[in-house]
C-alpha cells in the first residue's frame, strides 16, 4: 500500500511550523535579556530615596488614619494623630517636644502636618520611621539650649500659634505657647500671671511676643536692673514691671 502523501505534508508542516515558533520565542526570550542587561540599575542613593519615600508616606497614613480625628484628611495629620504620635515616641503634648518637632518640619499651623511638611521635614531630618522620630527627638531639643538656635524657635513660635489670617496671638494661646517654650526662664511665670490677673490686652502682637524674650534675657528676676527712663519696651513690658513694682510696695 502506497504512503500516505497528505498525511505526511501535514506532519512535516507542523514540525516547520513548531521549529520556527520555537525559534521566534527564543528570539524573544533573548531579545528580553538582552534588553535587562542594558536597563540600567537604580543607584544606592535612588533606592535609599525610594524606601524613605514609602516608609514616611506608609507612617502618615497610620498616623493621620485615626476614625476618631475630626479633621482627619489623607492630606494632613490632624490634633488626633498628633495626641497619637506623641504615645508613640513618648512624649507630651503639654511639653516643648512636638513644637521642636513642628519647627523642623516648618509647620504653618497649628496643630496640623500637612502630607507635605511631613515628608519634607523627615527626608531633612534623615527620620524613616517612628523608632529613629523617637531617637533623635531629644537631640533637636537639646539644641534649644543654643541662645541663637532659641531666638530664631521661639520667633516661628508666634507665627505658627496665632492664626495665619490675624497678625496677632490670642492672650490665652501667647500664656500656653510661654509656659510651654519659656519654661524655666526669668518672669515666665510671674508674666503669665500678670496677663491672666491683670488681663490688660487680648491679644499680643509680633513686637511685643519678640520683645518678651529679649526682655527675659536682660532684665532679672528681681527687676532690679530695669531702668524705665532708658528702656524702649513695649508699653505692655513696662506695665508688667509696675504692676511688680505696685506687689512689692
Amino acid at each position: 500500500m502506497p504512503p500516505k502523501r497528505k498525511n505526511t505534508e501535514t506532519a512535516m508542516g507542523d514540525k516547520q511550523s513548531s521549529a520556527k515558533t520555537a525559534k521566534t520565542v527564543t528570539t524573544t526570550a533573548a531579545g528580553a535579556v538582552k534588553e535587562k542587561k542594558h536597563k540600567s540599575k537604580p543607584t544606592k542613593a535612588e533606592k535609599a530615596i525610594k524606601a524613605q519615600a514609602k516608609a514616611t508616606a506608609a507612617d502618615l497614613e497610620a498616623k493621620a488614619s485615626l476614625e476618631d480625628d475630626e479633621d482627619f484628611d489623607k492630606e494632613q495629620i490632624g490634633p488626633a494623630g498628633i495626641a497619637k504620635l506623641c504615645e508613640d515616641i513618648d512624649v507630651s503634648l503639654e511639653t516643648v517636644d512636638m513644637l521642636v518637632l513642628a519647627y523642623h518640619l516648618e509647620a504653618d499651623t497649628m496643630p496640623i502636618f500637612t502630607k507635605d511638611e511631613w515628608a519634607k521635614g523627615m527626608k531633612k531630618l534623615e527620620i524613616d520611621s517612628v523608632e529613629r522620630l523617637k531617637a533623635k527627638l531629644p537631640g533637636l531639643v537639646e539644641k534649644l539650649k543654643d541662645p541663637a538656635h532659641f531666638k530664631e524657635f521661639y520667633r516661628y513660635i508666634f507665627m505658627f500659634a496665632k492664626d495665619s489670617e490675624q497678625k496677632c496671638m490670642p492672650v490665652d494661646t501667647a500664656c500656653a505657647m510661654i509656659s510651654t517654650v519659656m519654661k524655666g526662664r526669668p518672669h515666665e511665670q510671674r508674666f503669665v500671671e500678670y496677663l491672666g490677673v491683670k488681663k490688660p490686652i487680648k491679644v499680643i502682637n509680633k513686637d511685643q511676643w519678640y520683645n518678651f524674650l529679649d526682655f527675659s534675657d536682660t532684665i532679672s528676676e528681681d527687676l532690679s536692673n530695669y531702668d524705665g527712663l532708658s528702656s524702649a519696651w513695649p508699653v505692655l513690658l513696662d506695665e508688667y514691671v509696675e504692676w511688680r513694682n505696685g506687689e512689692s510696695a
